[in-house]
């Protein structure tokens, strides 16, 4: 199966195998790349043979598919003219010999054993650098197996693209940045498959369902199916089924993942050994439970798009059937049990769609949620009322939603429209709708209060403490949990309550409070579980936050989507401070596609913002101002949350300080100091004020910082204050103890950083040894995490780059119009008039010496610097343009 398309893409996302790959080809080593099909082998060797080519090689490439070695040695002689024999001459100017050939020898796997021994001694004579390509797990002939275990070539795992890597090579594909939400679908269909990959994108391209919107591609999947080569490409890797195979690969797909133990799916043991077996089909653990479902979410699109209608209903009738006699275990159960039942043609109990109603709520799929409701009219109730609404408030209908929950609590007392505990809780989301989506925080108030007087304040005091959050209120928030030991509370007041705590100042009394209220029950778990975590952190006790991250499992293995985010979040800021910038960044992209932005842990534009503020720490600066951008229209229609929207002020003041606006950076951070401090959020005010002594301001904010410090009981604030007043005094010998402390304690950025100002200052004060020795050690910092340092601590002064010479707004313009948008969009998406954004082109234009958009984009993204100085993975990337002696390609 050949791995092209017909539409080659630029080469992206592979640096690491690049940096491998190069290194063997430049020593005359040569490689055995080894990788799934459709990894990207195959664009991977075209362009080690362009460049092999390019720097004087004679090169080649050959599919191993059916070669004898007679078909070998007459291709080899028809195509290179001659084998050489002899040892090869050294170059005399660092380019291949002569005499060597660099083979492309593509499906590598397929080789016979003949010329495949043959090939193995032209390797092993020097004669021949062989660039292979191999499927991982398949059966080599001997002579290739030979050729890597004898460490005549060097083995290369090319695996799937991971969110990151995704991002990078859809960015070069489209030539602009992809929203969040589409980029986790793209990751979600095709699990990073550089194959399936291209072909989804260019047939979304195609039919118009993958569009720039605002500047960021976005991807209307609604009921999207696979058609055209994608779908044939899926038909072919599903190849020929046996009718058992068919049937279970289809109940599969209607279905997954399934229980293996259902009976209608042991009855076909032997066929999903056999698919598991060909990787059709993979088996995962689930606590006890053995679940099946298929290798690719695609295939599940195109075997139901291909299923006759009258057979789908057949099975999805007898998949409900299983599920209902072996009785639904969670809500996948509940769920898959409903669906089908519906998709069948047949209506479920009252019971069941309440269920998977609450179920698809918990899920976070109100469109579900909503259908289900609806489809119950005869069963008509105040609970189903209830989830209806819900459901309308998730998908941002708040004044339909409103309606609703006014009509359930409006019906009096509780009895007998509703248990009390379904009363609180019909209050509970109307207070949450009122507040988060109407923008009506003291009517949701008011709300609560009333009902208090029904229920009792133990189920209703969680929501009147997020409410104080939202108000700001942060002193009467963290007074509200002190009742929690002897109230009657669920759970959800005490985190809040803990995280007001620890923002003002008081993360040991969080803890203290959260260790003496216990982990309530099992659904508020792991959220009290996390405010923990942020406490320890916020406390500096690195180690143990660590260890407690440790302790919780991975986000993508919890149920709950809520959940998930914020374990994400909290997870993600460890990375962030401890150097381990990529691994937070596929937190960050995976937890901003989360539509879900009411929470007062942690909201969407708050999730964008840290998704910008690590993007501008790894250097990706035009990328991190088009999501600042993005996040802009997040925060448009929510309701003011000071505690995340200074969250995101600092992010943006961070972002400023990266791309070089030392002062707007400063301003921004000095403005949000004041009002955190104003309000009693010590922790972000102290954040900022570090911020600005480490962009220059250290004198003028020293004894702010020390004052606010001193009403703390963290060891972070204390380290905060220190490296403030040594980069006061620049004491270069105090730098460089606190840094190999921020070390031991594995903040490695922060230290690193350290190092460079004490280079620095020891270097002014004429102490040139210890300049170079806190300078070495910087370097030895950054190599721990393989990181670099900000622009504004740089060992050789800050580096201008063209974002710096441009105010905030000229930045704004200038990456939309990078986009390509229009600039009626632009004007539309920064609320300006089309005149402004032509006065700011026009000065950004002037000022980054381009005159047309497309040389701005070249401009502003350090990416697409290939065109015009290639290094040497640049020109891997130019790997489009083939080898004279290119054989065709089986299909």
């Amino acid at each position: 199966m050949s791995e092209e398309t017909v539409t080659e893409w630029p080469l992206a996302g592979r640096d690491a195998e690049l940096d491998r790959i190069g290194s063997a080809v430049d020593g005359g080593r040569g490689v055995l790349l080894v990788g799934s099909p459709g990894v990207g082998k195959s664009r991977l060797l075209r362009a080690v043979l362009l460049r092999a080519a390019e720097r004087g090689a004679e090169v080649g490439r050959l599919s191993g598919a059916g070669r004898s070695a007679a078909e070998m040695s007459a291709v080899l002689a028809d195509r290179y003219g001659h084998v050489p024999w002899g040892d090869p001459e050294p170059p005399d100017d660092g380019s291949f010999p002569v005499a060597r050939f660099v083979l492309g020898l593509d499906d590598a796997h397929l080789l016979a054993p003949a010329p495949a021994a043959r090939l193995r001694g032209l390797v092993m004579d020097g004669h021949v650098t062989l660039v292979a390509a191999a499927e991982a797990g398949a059966r080599t002939a001997d002579g290739i197996t030979r050729v890597w275990v004898e460490r005549l070539v060097e083995r290369v795992e090319i695996g799937p693209f991971d969110r990151s890597a995704l991002a990078e090579i859809l960015h070069a594909r489209l030539g602009g940045p992809v929203g969040a939400s589409t980029l986790e679908h793209l990751w979600e269909f095709t699990l990073g498959n550089a194959l399936f990959l291209t072909e989804l994108v260019d047939s979304a391209l195609a039919d118009s369902s993958l569009r720039p919107e605002g500047g960021v591609w976005k991807w209307a999947v609604g009921e999207w199916r696979p058609n055209g080569r994608l779908a044939d490409l899926v038909r072919l890797r599903l190849g020929n089924l046996a009718a058992d195979e068919r049937t279970l690969v289809e109940m599969i797909a209607l279905a997954e993942p399934l229980d293996a133990g259902l009976p209608a799916v042991a009855e076909l043991t032997r066929a999903a050994e056999a698919l598991n077996r060909r990787g059709i089909v993979v088996a995962e653990r689930s606590g006890p439970r053995l679940r099946l479902r298929l290798a690719n979410p695609l295939y599940a699109r195109v075997l139901a798009s291909d299923l006759p209608e009258l057979v789908g209903a057949r099975l999805r009738s007898r998949l409900a059937d299983a599920l209902e006699s072996s009785g639904p275990e969670c809500d996948d159960d509940w769920l898959r049990m409903v669906e089908l039942r519906i998709d069948a043609g047949q209506l479920p109990d009252k019971e069941h769609l309440t269920a998977a109603a609450r179920a698809a709520l918990r899920r976070l799929d109100f469109v579900l949620a909503e259908r289900l409701c609806l489809l119950a009219p005869r069963y008509e109730t105040a609970a189903l009322d209830l989830l209806r609404g819900h459901a309308l408030a998730g998908q941002h209908r708040y004044a339909e939603a409103e309606a609703v929950f006014a009509a359930v609590c409006g019906r009096g007392t509780p009895a007998p429209a509703l248990p009390p505990a379904e009363f609180a809780l019909a209050v509970r989301t109307r207070a949450v709708n009122m507040a988060w989506g109407l923008h009506r925080v003291q009517d949701a108030g008011a709300v609560l209060d009333a009902a208090v007087a029904v229920t009792g304040q133990g189920p209703l005091q969680g929501t009147r403490v997020v409410l104080r959050l939202l108000e700001d209120r942060l002193q009467e928030a963290a007074a509200m949990g002190e009742t929690a030991p002897t109230a009657p509370l669920d759970g959800s007041a005490v985190p809040p309550a803990a995280l007001a705590r620890t923002e003002l100042g008081d993360p040991v009394g969080a803890l203290i409070l959260l260790n003496r209220a216990g982990p309530g029950p099992e659904h508020a778990r792991l959220t009290h579980q996390l405010v923990s975590t942020w406490a320890v952190l916020r406390g500096g006790d690195t180690a143990k936050a660590s260890a407690m991250l440790d302790t919780l499992p991975d986000h993508d293995a919890v149920d709950d989507p809520l959940d998930a985010v914020r374990l994400a979040m909290v997870r993600a800021h460890w990375y962030r401070i401890s150097g381990r910038l990529p691994e937070a960044l596929v937190l960050l992209r995976q937890a901003s596609a989360a539509e879900n932005s009411c929470d007062w842990l942690t909201t969407r534009a708050w999730r964008l913002a840290q998704l910008a503020g690590a993007l501008a720490e790894v250097g990706e600066h035009a990328e991190a101002l088009r999501v600042l951008v993005e996040l802009g229209a997040e925060q448009a229609g929510m309701v003011p949350y000071p505690l995340a929207s200074d969250g995101v002020a600092l992010e943006q003041a961070l972002v400023a300080a990266h791309v070089g606006d030392l002062p707007g950076a400063l301003q921004q951070s000095l403005d949000l100091a004041e009002r955190a401090a104003a309000a009693g959020r010590r922790f972000q005010a102290l954040a900022a004020l570090h911020l600005a002594a480490r962009l220059g301001e250290a004198r003028a904010v020293t004894e702010r910082v020390s004052a606010l410090a001193r009403h703390t009981n963290s060891r972070l604030t204390e380290l905060q204050a220190e490296h403030v007043r040594h980069l006061a005094a620049a004491d270069g010998d105090a730098l460089y103890a606190l840094a190999m402390h921020c070390a031991a304690t594995g903040l490695y950025p922060l230290a690193a950083e350290m190092q460079a100002q004490s280079a620095r200052a020891h270097q002014t004060a004429g102490r040139h040894r210890r300049s170079r020795v806190a300078r070495a050690k910087c370097l030895e910092l950054l190599e721990v995490f393989d990181g670099v340092l900000p622009g504004w601590a740089a060992l050789d002064g800050p580096e201008a780059g063209p974002l710096t010479a441009l105010t905030n707004r000229e930045r704004e313009v200038a990456v939309l119009a990078a986009s390509l948008l229009p600039n009626q969009e632009i004007a539309a998406r920064l609320v300006v008039s089309v005149r402004t954004v032509e006065n700011h082109l026009h000065r950004v234009f002037g000022k980054l010496g381009v005159t047309a958009r497309a040389e701005l984009a070249h401009r502003l993204d350090p990416r697409s610097a290939s065109k015009d100085a290639p290094s040497r993975r640049e020109a891997f990337a130019q790997g489009r343009r083939q080898s004279a002696f290119r054989t065709p390609t089986r299909s």
